[in-house]
């Protein structure tokens, strides 16, 4: 059964470490770095994300993603505001594509529509989770750069 938890920082800082650079292997596996020289990297990047939600979405709900008592992913959302964001989604490779982020998606769509929000999201270019979020019903609404930004109406669902 998977769940959500609220994020505490003194017990789970080591974790989200831990999931960040999970998040980053394949991409870093082509670069051909020096194991120091990816873990610069890693930290530079992962302090920037942190910082980065923070300035975006100050009223963050930042939740650990459970299953069977396992910790397992993490999920940050927003809902101030005109629309409930999806901050960011992530899971331990070994816990992906096993419908863990379909049902939260799920549920996410449930709380929004219950409040007659829209999700919105951005999702890096080439990243599997855009098929995810296909799948449950997210349009396209701009396109530039590294990112897609996509958008789930709950008035279109009915």
């Amino acid at each position: 059964m998977v769940h959500t938890r609220p994020f505490e920082y003194e017990q789970d800082e080591a974790f989200i470490w831990e999931l960040y650079c999970a998040t980053r292997t394949e991409e870093m596996a082509i670069w051909g770095w020096s194991e120091s020289d990816k873990l610069v990297f890693l930290q530079s990047q992962f302090i920037m994300q942190q910082k980065s939600y923070q300035m975006q979405f100050p009223a963050q709900n930042h939740q650990i993603i459970l299953r069977s008592g396992q910790t397992i992913g993490r999920l940050i959302t927003d809902a101030s505001g005109d629309a409930l964001h999806l901050v960011d989604i992530s899971l331990l490779p070994a816990y992906r594509g096993q419908g863990v982020g379909s049902g939260i998606m799920g549920a996410l769509q449930k709380e929004a529509e219950a409040f007659q929000l829209p999700i919105r999201l951005r999702v890096l270019q080439g990243n599997p989770a855009f098929r995810l979020y296909e799948r449950f019903h997210f349009i396209v609404t701009d396109s530039t750069g590294l990112y897609i930004q996509m958008e789930w109406q709950p008035l279109l669902q009915k």
